[in-house]
């Protein structure tokens, strides 16, 4: 699916336009962690837990959380690994970084999972929360004029559909 596609997809939920927001804001901080695969759990898991105090649109958060795909992953983590590591310095290179992350095969998975925490844990932990809570903060404002503006061209578009047929 197109990036297009997606924000078409999330323009369309029927919700309000808070929920809306409040669950891409949700789904982009989700997709900026490392939690590559259980994504869309996670959005389920924090669905559960929150129910009691605020809900928001399930649909647009898994929507959401494809921010970080196969074609994005590498430069995502590692603009977020970069970020940690001004904080926490590392000397990995972008290639060995690529060649940790790169996932090729299901017989060398457990020797990627241990070299992915201990070769860029700490640093990529801290980038990625950093960047998850910033790019989640701007999401949501963001998403909610996009909605209101969609909406109110459906609107104005539907009455002039009205006024034609009428």
């Amino acid at each position: 699916m197109t990036p297009r596609a997606l924000l078409r997809s999330i323009l369309m939920l029927d919700d309000t336009p808070h929920s809306v927001a409040l669950g891409t804001a949700i789904g982009m901080f989700i997709g900026m962690t490392p939690t590559v695969g259980i994504q869309m759990i996670i959005v389920l898991i924090v669905a559960f837990l929150t129910r009691p105090i605020f809900s928001f649109n399930r649909i647009a958060a898994v929507l959401t959380v494809y921010v970080t795909n196969p074609l994005t992953i590498i430069p995502i983590y590692w603009f977020n690994f970069k970020v940690g590591t001004w904080f926490i310095p590392s000397a990995v290179t972008y290639d060995d970084f690529v060649a940790i992350v790169q996932f090729d095969s299901h017989e060398k998975w457990y020797a990627r999972v241990v070299s992915l925490v201990t070769d860029l844990g700490a640093p990529l932990l801290v980038g990625c929360l950093l960047v998850a809570i910033v790019s989640s903060v701007i999401t949501y404002p963001t998403m909610r004029w996009l909605l209101r503006r969609f909406h109110q061209r459906d609107d104005s578009i539907d009455k002039a559909d009205r006024v034609e047929t009428a």
